[in-house]
């Protein structure tokens, strides 16, 4: 599992309680437990979102099938925000 820069910097920004939960969350989805997740779709193509309460991670796949988190944050920041590189 990789994490962007984005999704540390905020990891560090959240309550221990709240990182706790996200970090098993992710490592949950990761192993391919069944969690709030969903495939995104239009110019977010290719990418999901993991649902932790109210923040959001986006996160992908790549090309050897490991989870890359990409962008952490409360929903309305996450979809407003978030824009994949090209």
């Amino acid at each position: 599992m990789k994490f962007s820069d984005q999704v540390i910097g905020a990891l560090k920004a959240l309550h221990p309680g709240v990182r706790k939960d996200l970090r098993r969350a992710l490592n949950e989805v990761n192993a391919g437990k069944k969690r709030d997740v969903s495939a995104l779709t239009k110019e977010l193509s290719g990418f999901w979102r993991l649902r932790v309460g109210k923040h959001r991670i986006v996160f992908r796949y790549d090309e050897v099938g490991q989870l890359v988190a990409e962008f952490l944050g409360p929903r309305d920041a996450v979809y407003g925000t978030f824009r994949p590189k090209e």
